[in-house]
């Protein structure tokens, strides 16, 4: 019963926390391409583990995240305030770079296509 409900609520909190990136944050340093690819609710419901992919340089995805770790209370009280459970989850916020990963390697063998058709 209480996986049921964890897996709902990480999904709520997923597409919150989307739609809130989306219209509500002002912070210039979140002005890129930011994803939530998911979120894990601990056993207690206490915390939240936020993995998110900022696609950009090195520098834009540093300032991203430090944007997000700086927005993190303001978001948790705008989440809760939509949310109504009895204790919102503090949210902590993790950097995945498999998605930069996979678009440079994609990229790279495009590249590699491209010169041997050349030769």
């Amino acid at each position: 019963m209480f996986e049921v409900r964890s897996r709902k609520i990480e999904e709520l909190i997923k597409v919150k926390l989307s739609s809130l990136l989306l219209k509500d944050l002002k912070d210039p340093r979140l002005d890129t391409f930011i994803t939530i690819l998911n979120v894990s609710l601990s056993k207690d419901g206490r915390s939240a583990k936020v993995l998110v992919s900022i696609i950009g340089t090195k520098k834009k995805r540093d300032a991203a995240m430090r944007g997000l770790e700086s927005a993190g209370g303001y978001i948790q009280k705008r989440l809760s305030k939509e949310m109504r459970l009895r204790y919102m989850p503090h949210l902590m916020f993790k950097l995945d770079d498999s998605t930069e990963e996979t678009v440079r390697l994609v990229y790279k063998l495009g590249e590699s296509e491209r010169s041997e058709t050349d030769l």
